[in-house]
């Protein structure tokens, strides 16, 4: 099958839409398919990492005024909005000629306007993926001065009807029921065929029963001082074939260094510490001059951003993954990896990750720092962290990517089941 993937952007360091994108491609590829990536922005590291693993590329320019990986004044602002808009009825040529080269299937990742242009461009059957909700908020996120606002404003009802009409003919695959739901609330009429399908994941390290050391790791992450365990200037002088019981409780935060993410509450609600348990902290983005000041104070562990390697090593020294997103995302990655590791992960009753059981693969805790502090002491007790682990581990079993790229599979095409949903224990028809 001739596959076009398609996503809005891929920069450095990649998000979590755009790493499952290239997990995708990978299994596709190693499944016999020829998988093409067309993007409208790329890294030259990441567009030299595509080429040699032999994936084809092709960059066709969306129409915005600022690249993605920046921000614009208030009028520029305002223009990528308009644009944004005018690109969900008309669709640029070079676009519309990338799009009809014979494809058996598009893919389409993380668009908003311009994406949903896509799906009227290309004779092919089109899976769309929704990765957060820009379908249906330009923010993406639901949220106004922080809080979830109670329903759309109107400029937004009036662009989710444009939307409506233009993913009418796609394939809309939700990774969790309750990114599908919200968009039905903002709004959005969905087309014949929805499915829900959880994303699948890599297996870690841990999950695998990982049989020799992990070497070579990287220090391109911007790890300062070495991993318990490891060395950063070169291969392991001890192997860590697990995590120790022994030593200090090491709570990791894993992803982009954002307000949404949490970790302001995060830095808050650890304040000097706990006895006994270290902060690490993985990742890049705007509030990391806060990180910074933490970590100067001896507060916590800043660990930078962490490529592959470097993350499978964090999670396996860590003893619970902290997720304390304060907006309802999709599918975190960075939970799946978590539960891949068999840890237990904290996070909030608005993030919600769907790998998250309460009380049985991790805890769910207000989005306030005193009820993360509460979380994270509650969480130093081995017995719990060991039961919340066993269930992380059961919950694994359920991201197999075999399993996940068969069905995905099954979205190709334009035939099967209307409406599917695979985020229970059974497959709903």
């Amino acid at each position: 099958m001739k596959i076009a993937q398609v996503v809005s952007s891929m920069l450095s360091p990649l998000g979590g839409a755009e790493q499952y994108c290239l997990e995708l491609s990978r299994w596709l590829r190693d499944h016999g398919h020829e998988v093409t990536i067309i993007t409208g922005w790329i890294s030259p590291d990441v567009e030299a990492q595509l080429a040699a693993e032999g994936f084809g590329v092709r960059v066709v320019r969306s129409r915005r005024p600022y690249p993605p990986d920046r921000k614009g004044s208030r009028p520029a602002a305002a223009l990528f909005h308009a644009l944004d808009l005018a690109g969900s009825v008309v669709t640029a040529p070079a676009l519309r000629r990338a799009l009809a080269d014979g494809w058996d299937q598009v893919h389409v990742h993380r668009v908003a306007g311009w994406g949903t242009a896509l799906l009227r461009s290309t004779p092919a059957p089109v899976v769309l993926t929704v990765h957060d909700y820009a379908l249906v908020d330009t923010s993406t996120t639901l949220l106004r001065r922080g809080v979830e606002a109670p329903r759309p404003p109107l400029v937004q009802r009036v662009r989710t009807a444009i939307v409506s009409r233009t993913v009418a003919s796609a394939h809309l695959v939700f990774p969790s029921a309750r990114l599908r739901q919200k968009h039905v609330a903002w709004g959005l009429k969905l087309p014949e065929r929805t499915t829900v399908l959880p994303h699948g994941w890599r297996l870690g390290a841990r999950q695998a029963g990982l049989d020799t050391p992990l070497r070579g790791y990287s220090t391109s992450g911007g790890l300062d001082t070495p991993l318990r365990g490891y060395s950063t200037s070169g291969p392991v002088d001890t192997p860590l074939r697990g995590y120790s019981t022994s030593g200090p409780v090491v709570f990791l935060f894993l992803g982009k260094l954002l307000g949404t993410k949490g970790v302001g509450l995060l830095l808050e609600a650890w304040g000097e510490g706990i006895d006994g348990a270290e902060l690490w902290i993985a990742g890049s983005g705007p509030l990391e001059a806060d990180v910074d000041r933490a970590a100067a104070a001896g507060r916590v562990r800043k660990l930078g951003w962490l490529d592959e390697t470097g993350r499978r090593t964090a999670l396996a020294a860590a003893s619970a993954l902290v997720l304390p997103s304060i907006w309802p995302e999709n599918f975190q990655l960075a939970a799946a990896e978590g539960v891949l590791a068999g840890l237990p992960i904290l996070s909030t009753t608005i993030a919600a990750p769907p790998v998250v059981d309460p009380e049985h693969s991790g805890l769910l805790v207000a989005p306030d720092a005193a009820s993360i502090r509460a979380g994270l002491e509650r969480l130093m007790d081995a017995e719990l962290r060991s039961r919340l682990a066993e269930g992380a581990r059961a919950r694994a079993q359920e991201l197999d990517f075999d399993v996940h790229g068969e069905r995905v599979l099954a979205t190709y095409g334009g035939a099967g089941t209307p409406v599917r949903d695979y985020s229970g224990s059974e497959d709903r028809a």
